[in-house]
């Protein structure tokens, strides 16, 4: 299975750094929470806006700008009574919230439902929907077809994980005066995203329109259990069991946050990775040397089991997947875990110690 996280902005560690590859666990608390989106209701299709992609700085700069968190929700409004669509799942008698959540039937669609190729269940028939960064969009379909979905989210570029559910919605647009609990139609929803889900997100139970209650039944979810792509001038992905904790050639590390512009997208670490490279060769040491940044470990930072961000180690050795030991830490009485771990190296290294084509050694 693939490890999993989500981030947005650029958050550089302190320069002095922690002890060899722990977490930095007081970075990353103070860095801004992930952007977490909850799909809307009352559509039968959503597909976000393309917002601009994460940028990326070397560790020496002073340029990070202060991030909001921004918890994206749909607004919620009174409606006029116009027909929803009708849904494609069976109605409860009576049509109740009660006899909707425990109609054995929708529930079975859950426990019945596979596996498709290539994706790992990450929860099945829980009566709630995901909150999770990220956010790829919905689509509302004509069954409980999670090999469907899951197609959907293959043709999606960068989708790594879905979730399919059964939705309680009105039949129409509930008004506070005229029509404020409708008769209900069955919806079966599927919503992408662009970093794994875990169970922990999974706690979005629905809402009241008016008097009308919106429920969910029948919610799975699943990841999918490929590698990330390979990165340009980089070899791998090498899948490790958890974060490299070596001895030395430790450079630092940069974390983002997961948000609607930043998923799990290794290509982020080796941008870091080469900025790094590029910032030291423009301040070299004394006799024009400099470390060059030639090994990345990607991988999924999680907080008490929810996605927290993307955690980018960079190293100027290369490292083999017996050097990752570090599966997670704790501060208080968070824990924080390491899943979705790859290791990256560059293709063409520049020989050690480097030296920079633009200086000329200084007198000690």
């Amino acid at each position: 299975m693939r490890p999993s996280f989500l981030a947005f902005g650029l958050v550089g560690t302190a320069l002095a750094l922690p002890h060899p590859q722990d977490i930095d666990l007081d970075g990353v608390a103070a860095a801004e929470p992930p952007v977490i989106v909850t799909p809307p209701y009352d559509v039968v299709s959503n597909i976000p806006s393309v917002l601009t992609t994460t940028s990326v700085a070397p560790l020496a700069t002073d340029s990070l700008d202060s991030r909001k968190r921004r918890d994206i929700e749909v607004e919620r409004r009174d409606g006029t009574c116009a027909p929803q669509p009708a849904g494609s799942g069976p109605v409860p008698s009576p049509d109740t919230v009660a006899a909707f959540q425990s109609d054995p039937s929708l529930q079975a669609m859950a426990t019945n439902a596979p596996t498709p190729y290539g994706y790992e269940s990450v929860f099945t028939n829980l009566a709630a929907s995901v909150n999770a960064p990220n956010y790829m969009g919905l689509h509302t379909l004509t069954s409980f077809d999670s090999l469907g979905c899951a197609n959907l989210c293959d043709r999606a570029s960068g989708c790594t994980a879905f979730n399919i559910y059964i939705e309680r919605d009105p039949s129409l647009s509930p008004n506070t005066v005229n029509c404020p609990n409708p008769s209900s139609v069955t919806n079966f929803k599927c919503t992408l995203y662009g970093t794994p889900l875990t169970i922990g997100e999974a706690v979005n139970t629905g809402q009241y329109r008016d008097s009308f209650q919106i429920v969910i039944v029948g919610s799975n979810a699943y990841n999918k259990n490929s590698p990330p792509p390979a990165v340009p001038g980089f070899t791998g992905p090498v899948e490790l069991g958890g974060a490299i904790n070596a001895p030395n050639s430790y450079m630092g590390y940069q974390f983002f946050p997961f948000s609607q512009t930043q998923g799990f997208d290794p290509a982020t670490c080796a941008s870091a990775c080469t900025a790094q490279t590029a910032y030291d060769g423009r301040h070299p040491n004394a006799d024009c040397t400099y470390t060059p940044c030639i090994f990345f470990n990607a991988y999924v930072l999680s907080e008490n089991g929810v996605p927290q961000g993307l955690y980018c180690s960079m190293y100027n050795a290369t490292w083999s997947p017996s050097y990752a030991k570090n599966y997670g830490q704790y501060r208080g009485s968070d824990r924080y875990t390491v899943s979705d771990s790859y290791s990256y190296s560059l293709i063409d290294p520049p020989s050690q110690p480097a030296l920079s084509s633009s200086c000329t050694p200084r007198a000690s």
